[in-house]
C-alpha cells in the first residue's frame, strides 16, 4: 500500500561544514520565495487564482465526494495548501466534515478558520505523519512546478497510503506550455520553463500525470477533465483575469531578477517587455490555457 509507514523515515544528508550551512539555507529560501513567494501580492494572486479554477471547472473538485461531505464525517487533506483560500471555501460550505492543509510555508491562518479546519506546516517530499487510511478526499493542486519527477512518485505514494480504500484522490494543474501564443509570451515562458529545468522539474509531466498516477498500487481508473482559456482581451472578462494573474507573477521582485537573467537582458528591458510589449501582443494573439483535473478511487488492497 504505497509507502507504508514512510512517515517515520527521514533522508540522511550528509553535515556540510559550518560556513557552508549558511549559504545553502540562503539559497534554499531563495529558491522558496520565488516559487512559493509570501508576499501579500502572491498570497492575493494565489486567492484570485482559486476562484477562477473554480469558475473554468464550475466546481472546486470533481471527484464524486460531495455526498458524502454534506453528510458529515468525510476527513479531507490537501497538500500544499498555500494560504487555505480551497480549504476555506469547502470547510465553510461543508460544516459538518474536517479538513487539513499541509504547506512547506505557513502562509495559511493561524488562528480566524472554521472549527472544522486545521493547518501544519510540513514539507511533504519528506513524508506525511498521518496514518495509513486516513483521509476520505486527498487533494493536490498547483504544484507541477514545484516537485520533480523523482519527489511526485514519492508524493502519490505517500498521498495513496494515507487515503482510505474506497477514498477519492485529485490533482489538479495547467499545461505548462501554450498553444497560438506570441513570441514575446513565448520567450518570458520558456524562461520559466528553463529556470525550472535547472531544478529537475519536468514541466511537460503535469499534463500527462494520468500515466504517473496509473503506475501506483491499489488505483483504480484515472479520471481526467480538462479546460482551456484564452489568456488576454480576446479571451473576455475570464481572460482579462487570467491576464491579471500573469502579469502579477512575472512582474514580481524575484521574476524580475530571475527571468531578466535567464533571458539575458536587463531588468529594465525585461520590465518594459512584460509591461508594454507583452500587453500589446496579448491583443493581438488568443494564447490558450489548458488546465487540467484528474480524479481516483483508491482500491481495496490486494
Amino acid at each position: 500500500m504505497g509507502n507504508k509507514n514512510s512517515h517515520l523515515k527521514h533522508k540522511q544528508q550528509k553535515i556540510p561544514e559550518f560556513d557552508k550551512i549558511e549559504s545553502e539555507q540562503e539559497g534554499q529560501e531563495k529558491l522558496l520565495d520565488y516559487y512559493l513567494s509570501t508576499d501579500a501580492r502572491s498570497i492575493d494572486r494565489l486567492h484570485m487564482y482559486h476562484f477562477l479554477i473554480a469558475y473554468i471547472f464550475q466546481s472546486n473538485f470533481s471527484s464524486p465526494i460531495e455526498d458524502k461531505l454534506i453528510k458529515g464525517g468525510c476527513k479531507v487533506l490537501d497538500i500544499g495548501c498555500g494560504p487555505g483560500t480551497w480549504l476555506l471555501d469547502l470547510s465553510n460550505k461543508y460544516e459538518n466534515s474536517h479538513f487539513i492543509g499541509v504547506d512547506i510555508k505557513p502562509i495559511f491562518p493561524q488562528e480566524i478558520k472554521p472549527k472544522n479546519l486545521e493547518f501544519i506546516e510540513v514539507d511533504v517530499t519528506n513524508g506525511l505523519s498521518f496514518r495509513d487510511d486516513e483521509f476520505d478526499f486527498t487533494h493536490v493542486e498547483n504544484m507541477g512546478i514545484i516537485f520533480t519527477p523523482e519527489q511526485w512518485d514519492f508524493v502519490l505514494s505517500e498521498i495513496i497510503r494515507v487515503t482510505k480504500p474506497g477514498g477519492y484522490i485529485e490533482v489538479s494543474d495547467r499545461r505548462n506550455s501554450y498553444v497560438g501564443e506570441g513570441p514575446i509570451f513565448r520567450k518570458i515562458s520558456d524562461a520559466l520553463w528553463a529556470s525550472c529545468s535547472e531544478r529537475n522539474i519536468d514541466t511537460n509531466l503535469i499534463y500527462d500525470l494520468d500515466l504517473k498516477i496509473e503506475l501506483q498500487p491499489n488505483i483504480g481508473k484515472v479520471h481526467r477533465i480538462e479546460n482551456d482559456l484564452i489568456i488576454g482581451p480576446n479571451g473576455g472578462k475570464i481572460g482579462l483575469i487570467f491576464q491579471d494573474l500573469v502579469f502579477s507573477y512575472y512582474l514580481s521582485e524575484m521574476a524580475i531578477k530571475n527571468l531578466s537573467e535567464e533571458i539575458g537582458i536587463s531588468e529594465e528591458e525585461y520590465k518594459n517587455m512584460v509591461e508594454k510589449d507583452l500587453i500589446e501582443e496579448f491583443k493581438q494573439t488568443n494564447p490558450e490555457c489548458a488546465h487540467v483535473r484528474f480524479w481516483v478511487q483508491k482500491q481495496l488492497s490486494e
